[in-house]
C-alpha cells in the first residue's frame, strides 16, 4: 500500500509564472508613463521587449540585462521624482487611483482668524477693487500689456471673464487685477462680485473673499453658487462651522448642485466621522470630478468601523451601465465527486498555461501602449497662434473607472467576501486536520512498533532452523502482530482518506465560491465600465483601460484556476489509496479561453473641430480631448503664475445656439459648459447644458449669456492627482 502523507490545507498550485521578469516590466510600465518624454529606450531593450511580446522565453543574458536596466531606470526615476517634488513640478500623467494623504490634500486646513467686518457697501466695494488693482498689480509679470488689453474691452465686465480665463492659466494675481478692474466699473454685476471673491480665495486671502461673497450674496440673495463659494471661503480658513452652515443654505437654495456636498464631506472627514463623509463624497463625487474628494473618501473608507462596513455592496458612483456582449467565460472541470475530479489535472494546467501566456503578452502591450501615452502627454503648451493649450486627462473616467473596480473586486465586494469566507473554510480545514494528527501520529508509531516486532520475529523465525515446534509457534505470533499491525494500517488508511475527503470538500467549496462570484463581478464589470472606456476619446487611453480591465480579469481568473488546479490531486491520491476502492476516473474534458471583448472609444460628441466661443477680449476652443484658449495679444503667456493650485470650475454661458456633434447640442438652449481644472495644468472633466444648469446654482441663463462664472473648490498640491494604474495593483 501506499504511504500517503497528510495533506496541507493551503497547498499552492503549480504553474509556471515567471515573477521576477514581471515584476520588472511593472516597475518599466510605472516609470514609462511618468518619466520625462526625452528618454529614450536603448536599442537591445527594445528587441527583448519585443521577443518578450512574442511570447519566446527569454534567456538568462537577457533576463539579467532587463533586470539591470530596469534597475537603472528605478533610480533615475527615484532621483527625478524627489526633484520634482521639491520644485512642485510633476508632470501630468494617465490619471487614476493611488490618492494623496489627508495632510497632502489639505482636506483638515488650520483655522486663519477672520475678525467680523461690516458689510461692504456699493462705494466700499468700488474701493476695495481699487485697492486690490494697487496690490495685485505690480504682481501680474505684465501689468502694462495687461492694461491695454482690458482698456481695449467693449463691455464693463469683460475682465470678469478674462480674469476667470486667467484662473485657468493659474495666473493669480492677474485673474485678481482683471475681475478687480471689472469690479470697479460694475459694482452692480453678480458674476464680477463672484469671480473676485473666488479668485481671492484661491489667492489665500480669506477675509477680503468673504467680505466680498457677502456682498455678491447682497445683489442676489440665496443664490447656490455664491452661497456655496462663501463655504468654500469659510472652509479654506478653517472655520468648519460658517462652511458647514453656508454649504447647508446652498443646497436648500440649489438642491441639485455637488460642490456643498463635496465641501460637507471633506469637513466630516476633518471630524473623523467617515460614514457620513463617505456618504456626502459619494453624492459629490456621482456628479461630479474631485481628486481631493475621491482621496478623502478612499481614506473614509478605510477608517470606517467594521460594524459600519456590514451590509451589502455599495453602488458605483455611476448608474450607467451598459451590456456584457461578447464576454464569455469557461465553466471548468471542477467536481466534488472524487471519480470526476481525478484526471482533470492536464486539462486545468493548459487552461492556466493559457491565461499565463495571455498576461505575458497584455504586460507586453500595457509596456508598448504607456509608452505612446508618454510621447503624447505634454503640458500646457504655447501652440503657433499664440495660444494655451490645456489637455484633457479624462480624470472623471478615471475616477469612475477605479470606483467600479474597488466595488467589484476589493475587499468589501461580494468577490472580496468570497475570498474572505474561502480563506475561512480552509482556515477551519487546517484546524481540523490539526485536531486529527496527533491519532494519525499515534497510529504512525503504533505501527512502527509492530513492524519492529516483525523484525524480531522472523529473525526468531529463522533462527528456529528445521525445528517444527519453534516455527509453529513464532509463525502464530507472527500472524497475530501481522494482523495487529494490519489494523492499523487500515485506521491510518481511513484517517488521511477522511482528511483528503475534507480538504478536497473544502477545496471544492473554496474554488466554487471564488467562481461563482467571478461569475457575476466580471460580466458587472464589462457592463459598468464599457460606458466609461467608451467616453476615453483619447485612442491610446482607450486602449490602455481596455488592456488595463482584461488584465484585470485575466489575473482574477488565474487565481480562481489556481484554486481549482489544487483539487485533481486530492482525488488521485483517493482513487489510489487501497482502503478505497478505486472508481474509473472521468476522462480529461478541454476546457476554452474565455472571451473577453474590448470597447472602442466613441466618436466625439462636439464633432473633429469642437466648438469655440469668446471670453471678453479672449477666444476658447473646446473639443473632447483638450480646451485651447487665445486672443489678448499674447497676454495669456506674459502674466505671472501665481495661484495656490486649487481644484476651480469655469461655468461657461457661451450663448452660442445651433447644431453641433451630430445633435449632441441643438438649437434648443444656448450652450452651457462646465470646464473643472486641477493639479498638472489639465482639464479633468467637463459637462454640458443641463448639467451646467444645475451646478450654476440659481442663475439664470440670462445670466451667464456668453460670460464665465467661478465655483471654488479645495486645494491641492502636486501629490494629489490620480495615478495611473500599474500591473502590481493587481498582484498580492
Amino acid at each position: 500500500m501506499r504511504n500517503n502523507t497528510v495533506p496541507s490545507p493551503n497547498r499552492r498550485p503549480q504553474w509556471s509564472f515567471p515573477m521576477k521578469q514581471f515584476f520588472l516590466l511593472m516597475a518599466m510600465l510605472m516609470f514609462m508613463v511618468a518619466a520625462f518624454s526625452q528618454l529614450q529606450i536603448p536599442g537591445d531593450i527594445n528587441r527583448i521587449l519585443e521577443k518578450a511580446k512574442s511570447g519566446k522565453v527569454l534567456t538568462e543574458q537577457e533576463s539579467a540585462r532587463l533586470e539591470q536596466w530596469g534597475a537603472s531606470m528605478e533610480k533615475q526615476f527615484d532621483a527625478w521624482d524627489r526633484r520634482t517634488d521639491k520644485d512642485g513640478l510633476r508632470a501630468t500623467a494617465t490619471p487614476q487611483p493611488k490618492m494623496a494623504d489627508a495632510k497632502s490634500s489639505k482636506s483638515c486646513p488650520e483655522k486663519v482668524d477672520l475678525s467680523p467686518l461690516p458689510a461692504l457697501t456699493r462705494e466700499e466695494y468700488i474701493e476695495l477693487a481699487r485697492a486690490l488693482m494697487t496690490t495685485y498689480g505690480p504682481q501680474t509679470g505684465d501689468l502694462q500689456k495687461l492694461k491695454q488689453v482690458l482698456e481695449r474691452s467693449d463691455k464693463q465686465t469683460d475682465g470678469a471673464d478674462m480674469g476667470a480665463a486667467f484662473v485657468m492659466t493659474g495666473a493669480g494675481s492677474a485673474s485678481v487685477y482683471a475681475i478687480a478692474w471689472s469690479a470697479a466699473r460694475a459694482p452692480g454685476d453678480l458674476l464680477t462680485a463672484n469671480n473676485l471673491g473666488v479668485a481671492l480665495k484661491d489667492m489665500g486671502d480669506y477675509s477680503k473673499a468673504v467680505r466680498v461673497l457677502q456682498y455678491a450674496d447682497r445683489l442676489k440673495p440665496n443664490t447656490g453658487l455664491i452661497l456655496s463659494n462663501l463655504g468654500w471661503a469659510y472652509r479654506e480658513a478653517g472655520d468648519n462651522a460658517n462652511a458647514t452652515l453656508m454649504f447647508e443654505k446652498a443646497l436648500r437654495a440649489a438642491p441639485k448642485m455637488s460642490s456643498p456636498y463635496l465641501g460637507l464631506g471633506l469637513i466630516a472627514q476633518c471630524e473623523n466621522n467617515h460614514l457620513e463623509a463617505e456618504q456626502y463624497l459619494r453624492k459629490a463625487l456621482a456628479q461630479k470630478y474631485s481628486s481631493v474628494g475621491f482621496g478623502v473618501m478612499k481614506q473614509a473608507q478605510a477608517a470606517k468601523s467594521p460594524s459600519q462596513n456590514q451590509g451589502g455592496q455599495p453602488r458605483p458612483l455611476t448608474d450607467e451601465k451598459g451590456n456584457s456582449e461578447g464576454v464569455e467565460l469557461p465553466d471548468l472541470p471542477v467536481y466534488e465527486d472524487i471519480g470526476k475530479m481525478a484526471g482533470q489535472e492536464q486539462s486545468l494546467t493548459r487552461y492556466l498555461s493559457g491565461l499565463d501566456a495571455r498576461k505575458r503578452q497584455l504586460t507586453s502591450d500595457l509596456l508598448e501602449v504607456s509608452e505612446r501615452i508618454r510621447n503624447q502627454q505634454m503640458r500646457a503648451a504655447k501652440d503657433p497662434d499664440n495660444a494655451l493649450v490645456f489637455p484633457r486627462d479624462f480624470s472623471k473616467e478615471i475616477m469612475q473607472f477605479a470606483d467600479i473596480t474597488e466595488l467589484l473586486f476589493g475587499e468589501q465586494s461580494n468577490y472580496g467576501q468570497a475570498q474572505q469566507q474561502g480563506a475561512k473554510l480552509l482556515e477551519n480545514n487546517g484546524s481540523l486536520l490539526e485536531q486529527h494528527l496527533p491519532t494519525i501520529m499515534q497510529l504512525m508509531e503504533q505501527s512502527l512498533r509492530l513492524q519492529e516486532e516483525l523484525t524480531a520475529l522472523f529473525k526468531k523465525l529463522e533462527a528456529c532452523g528445521d525445528n517444527e515446534y519453534c516455527q509453529k509457534k513464532v509463525g502464530a505470533e507472527i500472524r497475530q502482530v501481522q494482523y495487529k499491525l494490519d489494523q492499523v494500517v487500515f485506521r491510518i488508511c481511513k484517517e488521511q482518506k477522511r482528511d483528503l475527503e475534507i480538504s478536497l470538500s473544502a477545496g471544492y467549496k473554496n474554488y466554487s465560491l471564488i467562481s461563482n462570484a467571478l461569475k457575476e463581478a466580471i460580466p458587472d464589470y464589462y457592463a459598468f465600465t464599457n460606458p466609461i472606456i467608451e467616453r476615453m476619446y483619447a485612442p491610446s487611453l482607450n486602449e490602455y483601460y481596455n488592456l488595463y480591465r482584461e488584465m484585470t480579469t485575466v489575473i482574477h481568473l488565474e487565481i480562481a484556476a489556481g484554486l481549482a488546479l489544487s483539487l485533481p490531486g486530492y482525488a488521485d491520491q483517493l482513487n489510489r489509496m487501497v482502503c478505497v476502492e478505486p472508481e474509473p476516473p472521468e476522462p480529461p474534458r478541454d476546457v476554452s479561453d474565455p472571451t473577453l471583448p474590448s470597447k472602442k472609444k466613441k466618436d466625439c460628441p462636439l464633432g473633429e473641430n469642437g466648438i469655440g466661443g469668446g471670453i471678453g477680449p479672449l477666444s476658447f476652443e473646446l473639443s473632447c480631448d483638450h480646451v485651447k484658449l487665445s486672443g489678448g495679444e499674447g497676454i495669456l503667456w506674459s502674466v505671472k503664475r501665481d495661484f495656490n493650485k486649487h481644484e476651480t470650475t469655469i461655468w461657461g454661458g457661451v450663448g452660442i445656439k445651433g447644431e453641433y456633434g451630430r445633435g449632441t447640442i441643438t438649437a434648443e438652449a444656448a450652450m452651457g459648459v462646465e470646464i473643472t481644472i486641477g493639479q498638472g495644468d489639465a482639464v479633468k472633466d467637463v459637462a454640458f447644458t443641463s448639467n451646467v444648469k444645475a451646478g450654476l446654482g440659481g442663475l439664470a441663463e440670462g445670466e451667464v449669456g456668453g460670460r464665465f462664472a467661478l465655483e471654488g473648490g479645495p486645494a491641492v498640491d502636486a501629490t494629489a492627482n490620480l495615478t495611473p494604474p500599474g500591473i502590481g495593483d493587481l498582484l498580492p
